[in-house]
């Protein structure tokens, strides 16, 4: 089956004033804010940028890969190599790059653009790193009204629609896309009549608070919320927006990988619903958080980041080299009783959401299995009968 690269190559020669930006276009370019754009792309949106075709060649001769969780340095040579090709993306110029990491601020952000000969320009925004920082900030989207690399995505989409005076579209994948959601939702009016529509795939929504806001209800811009059939990371918190399901050729966890998302001609290829697995874990962490006060999450989780904070680790993978696993090990048993306490019950809970949530999922199976064995056993009634 074909995926992005594919798609890159094979529609590579395809100018965008004949076929505009469309959903796989977008998931390309919301992949390729994980590059490392440093020197290659201008930090305002001033200048002329660099063709993000000679941005593809240097990354290739720096033989440098995403930041993005996902190890992927294969595939990611392989979408470079197409990008470079391409006339369809080749041709775009690279402008207002943009990158933060801010431990004390617990803000982990970056951004590009992508401007095309013609049409709306593309604002790109980067999901989760491996840094830990990244990961504690998605976890603060829990229970904080507004994190720093929200309040960072609505003032960069406001200075490249102010300093591009260009229609816009806004897109990310994981975190990414909830930074192009809220920037889309919580732009000022004028900056959103420029935002021709939002793509968020498999981003997490936001919390109750937010989603309650007035905003949310009044919202009219098209929004497209994309997630593999088995998504775990999109179906985090709350949505006020419907998703598509798009098919993955991978397990579980791993179709957050985009490389993994399945094409046919110029579109996703995709699915009625979401699997049951999904559904349940949806289910599940949506009915724990319900029973976890704002306060409570927000003293869980800077519970644990302190602990992980005391090693030497800024990457998530650091964190399991020797020296970091006897520092962190070191930090749980001189935790504060209390704060131990309410995570050992917070887990305590989720394992209860689970248990609660499984008999319901049997029972729905039992009864959608007992109804199908009835259509067929009235169909092959129906075919003796003929």
């Amino acid at each position: 089956m074909a995926n992005i690269i594919d798609y890159v190559q094979w529609r590579g020669d395809i100018p965008l004033d004949q076929v505009p930006v469309g959903a796989v276009d977008a998931l390309v370019l919301s992949y390729l804010a994980y590059m490392p754009f440093y020197g290659l792309a201008d930090e305002s949106f001033e200048g002329e940028g660099m063709l993000l075709a000679d941005a593809a060649e240097k990354l290739l001769e720096a033989g440098v890969s995403s930041t993005c969780m996902i190890d992927s340095l294969r595939e990611d040579c392989s979408l470079l190599e197409a990008v470079r090709e391409s006339e369809r993306f080749g041709t775009m110029r690279v402008v207002g790059f943009e990158e933060r990491y801010d431990q004390e601020k617990e803000e982990q952000f970056a951004a590009v653009t992508f401007v095309p000969p013609v049409g709306p320009v593309f604002v790109a925004f980067r999901g989760t790193d491996s840094t830990v920082v990244g990961w504690k900030e998605d976890f603060n989207m829990s229970f904080v009204r507004e994190v720093p690399a929200q309040r960072a995505a609505a003032a960069y989409t406001a200075d490249a629609a102010i300093a591009l005076g260009r229609p816009m579209i806004l897109g990310g994948h994981s975190k990414g896309g909830n930074l192009a959601v809220y920037a889309g939702i919580f732009s000022d009016e004028p900056v959103q009549a420029q935002i021709a529509c939002v793509y968020n795939f498999d981003g997490p929504g936001f919390n109750e608070e937010i989603i309650a806001l007035d905003a949310f209800k009044k919202v009219d811009m098209r929004i497209h919320t994309l997630v593999p059939q088995s998504s775990m990371v999109g179906i985090l918190l709350w949505h006020a927006e419907p998703f598509t399901v798009v098919r993955s050729d991978a397990a579980g966890l791993f179709q957050h990988n985009p490389y993994s998302w399945q094409v046919m001609g110029g579109r996703f290829i995709t699915l009625p619903e979401r699997t049951k697995e999904s559904r349940l874990a949806e289910q599940t962490i949506k009915h724990w958080l319900t029973g976890l006060p704002g306060e409570t999450r927000a003293q869980i989780i800077d519970g644990i980041y302190s602990v992980l904070s005391v090693s030497e680790g800024r990457n998530v993978s650091d964190l399991f080299e020797g020296r970091n696993v006897r520092a962190i090990l070191k930090a749980v048993g001189s935790m504060d009783e209390e704060t131990k306490e309410v995570i050992v019950d917070a887990f305590r809970m989720l394992g209860s959401s689970f248990k609660e949530a499984i008999p319901d999922w049997v029972d729905r199976t039992a009864g959608q299995f007992r109804t199908m064995i009835a259509q067929r056993t009235e169909q092959e009634k129906n075919k003796d009968r003929g």
